[in-house]
């Protein structure tokens, strides 16, 4: 059941959060297997069905390890994801729960030793841009 259709109500903000959307998937800093695995996961944490199966479905499409998939709830304490991908799920956890800001820096310190400035700036937006598809997304469908 749905409590209101962002799209129909508001086409042009619709629009404007689609069009940052694919900004993000044109000449990406990013490898999209890893775009997939932080929006994944920011949307676990989140708790929207419907983008952690979308997701999960472009993370396969684009070729990702189904084990890692299976893992990312778990990530800390699993094998198999490299340090960048640590470095990069801490960070997308740190600004989806929106932690302390000591706790955010500690995690802006690790992605240095992976990831150059306009790479973290991406990742950072990539966060924030799923954060904003969740919440849409959770307001817009009554499940109970």
């Amino acid at each position: 059941m749905s409590r209101f259709a962002f799209h129909e109500v508001s086409p042009k903000l619709f629009q404007a959060q689609f069009d940052l959307a694919t900004k993000l998937g044109e000449n990406p800093l990013i490898a999209p297997v890893l775009r997939d695995l932080i929006e994944c996961r920011v949307s676990q944490i989140n708790g929207c069905a419907y983008c952690v199966r979308m997701h999960s479905d472009s993370f396969a499409k684009h070729g990702g390890d189904p084990v890692n998939l299976a893992m990312l709830p778990v990530w800390q304490g699993a094998e198999g994801f490299t340090e960048a991908e640590r470095a990069a799920l801490a960070w997308a956890e740190c600004l989806t729960r929106a932690e302390c800001q000591v706790t955010i820096s500690k995690c802006h310190r690790v992605l240095l030793d992976h990831f150059e400035e306009a790479e973290i700036s991406e990742l950072t937006c990539i966060i924030a841009t799923m954060n904003a598809w969740n919440r849409l997304g959770i307001a817009q469908h009554e499940f109970a």
